[in-house]
């Protein structure tokens, strides 16, 4: 009974203590201080400098949007989805991360490579729709999935989708006798967005921003260069005012290519003309004129805006859409979307597809947070910036909105006119929504083939990453390798696919480098430092001591190595100064005080070095006849695992075995725990481990000369 009754009271006591711990972590104030680390807006907008910040925020905002407008339709286009997307998709995404973001510069919105991503997505999930329900193509950018797929295989209405009007007429009809659901790309779009969303903030809660750095940047330049070739058959067929077939799925850029030759006597000069005087336009003003006007305005140029204005006025007035058949962007709804859910349906079928996407969004984010915290100097909260994102996408896919990440070029835009803090983006939101509204109809007659052409503009940014490879081939040949071979993966297959394959091309490389990383011989330079000497130049290096010291963890995948190479460097140092025909003017003084010692003459000293420079035979006998000695540098040990510990073990047995004295140095504080916890000291003399490499030298050197003497002595 007392045993019981004291137990109670100690669950009691626990209890008690654990409330009084919570209620001392939930306070009103630690509550408060936890909002405002998660929604940051609570803390930088009551502090805001209304008076030196808001009309500098304004011109950005409106600056900004003023690049948006094409920008963001063009994204659609790449995207596969309606123009009014790309709008929305500026305004939603750019708006929520004022809320939950911490950077004051980082504008969210379209991304090229994550559009034609998108897009990939898009196309994989319509063409498995289509092959579920027996249909050849989808119309009018839909498909409808009945609840009973047989009642569309027996319709041979539906079956026939080559008259669009017809299509959808006999849909409506058949609403009350079928029940529907209309599939759109952008459907899959916000889906996609949606799961990227959760995805960024389950990588937040688990902290694995760390796993970003597998996305180094000669994989991310490979990837974006290799994402350009996409983008560009994707924009093709609307520069020469042809349609290609609908592809998707990895190597689909083969069909593309066939489709492209066998559709070429299709092209349309008059869109080809358009196109070339477009991508005239934009060269010409942002290489040639751009730097000499940046000298006279003070804000950027918007030269795709102006494109955009005289493209629109010119097929408007013209009828250059009916005369010559160039492709218009159509009708742009003048309204603000209801919110829905996304179509929880199809996350099986774009799981993988909304990984990388978000993973690609983060990389990017990260990389242009970091540029924007060096470049104004102040502090971004990495994880805060995950959870931004991933709120922004589960958000904004409430509305109709692609994935989004930031952009460095939409930051400097806003910067360069006076933009300063987070409401920077706020103005530009509310400047495109009011485009949408009052402006959108505007955009009606806006060519497609405008559009492409600031598209492959855009791109000669990332091409330029080319010049890279010059400065990586001559020393970093690796990462030249990731490089090449990254752009390869992701031409050849699909963007998903690809990256996925550079990640894994990666990170073989570095566990290779760690299986076989390299070795040295090290010898004293003038200044007393131990430095690496090449081993042809073995020859020279003073003294009878080795010192080796191989740069790599010693783990499961490098003792193999590491054994062998302490054999090489033994037996090229036996060989190299077995054949030396020198003796070395330290050598000289050591044997002038030994025969001092022994009280021997000084012609007898000379006659020896004398014939030691003319016998190669006789000095490689004194040196055999020489106790041979390494020190083994642990300083090139980043970490250690068990075998790794074992083998140096094995290898200091095994070489003391063969008459060889071995010593260890430069050990880190860890790597000096590890011998002490273990029996390390039980197979390895203490005192041949020292702190630094000089005190090993010096009593290899002592052991030596003492050996010598008493050899001396004895004869």
């Amino acid at each position: 009974m007392e045993a019981a009754e004291s137990f109670r009271m100690r669950r009691r006591d626990m209890l008690q203590k654990t409330l009084r711990s919570i209620r001392h972590r939930f306070t009103g104030r630690t509550l408060t201080a936890a909002i405002v680390r998660f929604v940051p807006i609570f803390e930088w907008l009551p502090r805001y400098n209304w008076q030196r910040s808001f009309f500098g925020d304004l011109s950005g905002g409106l600056t900004m949007a003023v690049f948006a407008v094409p920008q963001a339709i063009a994204h659609a286009a790449i995207t596969g989805v309606d123009p009014v997307y790309g709008l929305y998709t500026a305004i939603f995404p750019s708006f929520l991360y004022i809320l939950f973001g911490t950077s004051k510069h980082n504008s969210l919105g379209g991304f090229a490579v994550l559009s034609l991503m998108t897009h990939a997505a898009i196309e994989k999930v319509m063409m498995m729709q289509s092959i579920n329900f027996n249909c050849t193509n989808y119309s009018n950018h839909s498909l409808y999935n009945f609840d009973n797929p047989n009642d569309l295989i027996t319709n041979r209405t539906l079956q026939t989708t080559n008259n669009e009007t017809s299509f959808i007429e006999e849909m409506i009809m058949e609403k009350s006798r079928y029940g529907y659901e209309p599939l759109k790309p952008i459907h899959v779009a916000t889906t996609i967005v949606f799961l990227s969303g959760t995805m960024q903030i389950l990588m937040g809660v688990f902290r694995l921003e760390c796993f970003t750095c597998y996305f180094s940047e000669q994989v991310m330049s490979g990837f974006v260069v290799g994402g350009c070739v996409h983008v560009f058959f994707a924009q093709i067929g609307d520069i020469l005012g042809i349609r290609l077939e609908r592809r998707a799925g990895p190597g689909y850029l083969y069909y593309r290519v066939q489709d492209l030759f066998a559709h070429l006597h299709e092209t349309k000069m008059a869109t080809v003309a358009m196109s070339v005087s477009s991508m005239t336009f934009l060269v010409f003003g942002k290489e040639l004129l751009a730097p000499w006007l940046s000298q006279v305005f003070l804000f950027p140029v918007p030269y795709e805006l102006i494109l955009a204005i005289v493209a629109i006025t010119a097929t408007n007035f013209a009828e250059l859409s009916e005369r010559h058949a160039i492709s218009v962007v159509g009708n742009i709804p003048t309204r603000f979307p209801p919110p829905s859910l996304p179509r929880f349906d199809l996350i099986p079928i774009i799981m993988l597809d909304a990984l990388s996407i978000a993973a690609i969004a983060v990389a990017v984010h990260a990389t242009v947070a970091k540029i924007v915290e060096k470049r104004y100097e102040y502090g971004i909260k990495c994880g805060q910036e995950l959870y931004a994102l991933g709120f922004v996408g589960v958000l904004s896919s409430l509305f109709p909105v692609f994935p989004v990440t930031s952009g460095f070029a939409r930051s400097v835009i806003g910067v360069a006119v006076g933009g300063s803090t987070q409401l920077t983006s706020l103005f530009s939101a509310l400047a495109l929504l009011s485009v949408i509204l009052y402006i959108g109809p505007a955009l009606e007659y806006l060519p497609k083939c405008v559009l492409a052409s600031m598209t492959m503009v855009a791109m000669k940014a990332y091409v330029q990453k080319f010049t890279e490879l010059r400065k990586l081939w001559p020393t970093f040949k690796i990462d030249f390798l990731i490089w090449i071979t990254s752009m390869s993966l992701t031409i050849c297959y699909d963007m998903t696919e690809g990256l996925a394959f550079a990640i894994v091309f990666a990170v073989l490389t570095t566990i290779f480098r760690n299986q076989w990383p390299r070795w040295h011989i090290l010898s004293i330079s003038d200044e007393g430092h131990y430095r690496e000497t090449k081993k042809k130049r073995m020859e020279y290096i003073e003294g009878n001591t080795c010192v080796f010291r191989m740069d790599g963890p010693l783990i499961f995948t490098s003792v193999d190595r590491f054994v062998l190479a302490v054999r090489q460097c033994i037996k090229k140092w036996r060989r190299k100064h077995s054949q030396r025909n020198f003796v070395t003017i330290e050598e000289m003084n050591r044997e002038s005080e030994q025969q001092q010692q022994q009280s021997t003459t000084e012609s007898d000293l000379f006659s020896r070095h004398s014939n030691a420079r003319r016998s190669t035979c006789c000095s490689g006998d004194v040196l055999k006849a020489e106790p041979i000695s390494i020190v083994i540098d642990c300083s090139g040990f980043p970490y250690v695992d068990y075998l790794g510990l074992t083998t140096i073990k094995k290898i200091y047995a095994e070489l003391t075995s063969e008459g060889i004295d071995v010593y260890f140095a430069g050990a880190r504080e860890e790597l000096k725990k590890m011998f002490e916890r273990t029996d390390f000291y039980d197979v390895v003399d203490e005192c041949h481990v020292f702190t630094h490499v000089s005190e090993a030298v010096n009593a290899s050197e002592h052991k030596r000369l003492t050996l010598l003497c008493l050899t001396s002595t004895w004869k």
